[in-house]
């Protein structure tokens, strides 16, 4: 049976809580899925890859430090499994911000295109790591390292978000107001990624990831909602 530590729990409520709001959202948003609309089905694709990213955190961390061979290999699947996931889901959620933020949505381009190369490459080193070890490795007692291509994997994770970001904060609606402030949207990822780096032995990735992808979403509807009331007050 395994034990598991008070952080390994603390790890299984935010990757079970960040499921949770997941399914919430789809249960409510399930109405504007029926659309058909890119922008909802870019929506839909990141609140699924978060689900994995979620189920992978918590394979990872339930088998870490086991000495057992079994185990061991469990857990570098499930991190890899993990940071596929994270790396789609930055390049979903750049897809997104590119189609709703910064292009008109009659004229933007969704789907594979040479901006996404990097995240395309990262993927096959993730996936090769699994043999070789380049970028993260388990040893025999399941003890987690990190190897010399982690920093470069995080730059092409970060380069995506950031310019999502980016293209939420020089966003303005139609009478140039924002939209709810851009540290909102930003707050939850920094948290999650400060205390997964500097406790490390807990995990928060899921959670801002599924929070933040709430508050981006939430925006938008806000802003639609009152272009609609507008609109309506003038006939």
């Amino acid at each position: 049976m395994l034990s598991l530590s008070y952080l390994n729990f603390g790890t299984i409520i935010l990757d079970t809580s960040a499921i949770l709001i997941v399914i919430g959202i789809l249960r409510e948003t399930r109405f504007m899925r029926r659309t058909g609309m890119t922008v909802d089905r870019l929506f839909f694709r990141m609140l699924v890859v978060t689900v994995v990213m979620a189920l992978s955190d918590m394979g990872a961390y339930i088998t870490a430090n086991r000495a057992d061979p079994l185990l061991t290999k469990i857990q570098i699947l499930s991190m890899s499994v993990f940071y596929i996931a994270f790396t789609v889901l930055s390049m979903f959620w750049f897809d997104y911000c590119n189609f709703k933020f910064k292009c008109e949505q009659k004229e933007a381009e969704t789907g594979f295109r040479p901006v996404f190369i990097p995240g395309v490459i990262t993927i096959a080193l993730i996936t090769m790591n699994i043999f070789t070890g380049i970028i993260f490795s388990v040893d025999d007692m399941g003890a987690y390292h990190r190897n010399f291509l982690f920093i470069p994997m995080y730059i092409v994770l970060i380069l995506y978000i950031g310019a999502g970001f980016v293209m939420i904060g020089n966003y303005r609606t139609i009478d140039k107001k924002r939209l709810i402030p851009l540290w909102l949207y930003v707050m939850p990822l920094l948290v999650s990624i400060i205390i997964t780096f500097v406790v490390g032995e807990v995990s928060m990735a899921a959670l801002g990831a599924a929070i933040s992808i709430a508050f981006t979403h939430l925006g938008t509807m806000s802003e639609v909602a009152e272009i609609s009331i507008r609109e309506t007050k003038k006939l």
